[in-house]
């Protein structure tokens, strides 16, 4: 199951941002910058997060882009905690996704919590539309974990879903809309769940724990 929000996209800016990061005016067209990325083999999982569009926006991310970390925090705070009654643990960094025209974003048919990804038991799944995501450009999702029956999770740009991937098998097929997606997505741990001494970490070696893969979200917080 899965629940599908609309968001403002002229209070949330995350399009405008990332299209001044690539000099472009429509991230549909995104692909046109690297057109060997679209006619080369599937990525593998190791590739999927280290195309050129992923190195510029995580370099940017990590020497401080205040504007899309500011824009975030605030998406946490209006969008996201109104679903939670006590403070939670959000991820710190959103995974940033760009799906090309032949490609997938993720390369791998997975759930969180699966032994190849090891995340904590009880995250829920927030997916931000920036393009419109739809049939092969979207996540095609379980509707129960292990009942297989996958459908896509379309969204237009400007709407968010949230949904089970800590325990849905979830994935892409090859995007052949002929126009680039581009999304992030994170995920939000209740704080009655966490566990502050556990050992485990993300794919990416961040612990999960507030100052590591997450951040605790305090009632009052603004």
């Amino acid at each position: 199951m899965s629940t599908v929000k609309d968001y403002d996209l002229a209070k949330y800016k995350f399009a405008g941002l990332i299209e001044d990061l690539y000099g472009v005016r429509d991230l549909t067209t995104l692909h046109l910058l690297d057109p060997n990325l679209s006619n080369s083999s599937s990525l593998i999982q190791s590739e999927e997060a280290d195309t050129i569009f992923h190195k510029k926006f995580y370099k940017k991310l990590n020497e401080g882009w205040q504007e899309i970390i500011d824009q975030y925090h605030e998406f946490i705070q209006n969008e996201v905690s109104p679903w939670f009654e006590d403070d939670f643990l959000f991820q710190a960094f959103p995974s940033f996704r760009v799906q090309v025209p032949n490609q997938t974003a993720v390369s791998k048919w997975h759930f969180d919590s699966d032994p190849d990804h090891g995340h904590p038991d009880w995250e829920i799944n927030f997916q931000v539309a920036i393009t419109n995501m739809v049939d092969t450009s979207a996540t095609w999702l379980e509707s129960v974990p292990g009942l297989s029956d996958f459908k896509p999770l379309n969204l237009n740009a400007g709407q968010y879903a949230i949904f089970n991937g800590n325990k849905c098998r979830h994935g892409n097929k090859a995007n052949k809309t002929g126009l680039t997606r581009v999304s992030f997505d994170f995920r939000v741990l209740p704080i009655n769940r966490y566990d502050e001494n556990t050992d485990k970490k993300s794919y990416y070696g961040r612990k999960f724990v507030d100052g590591g893969y997450y951040r605790r979200y305090r009632r009052g917080d603004v």
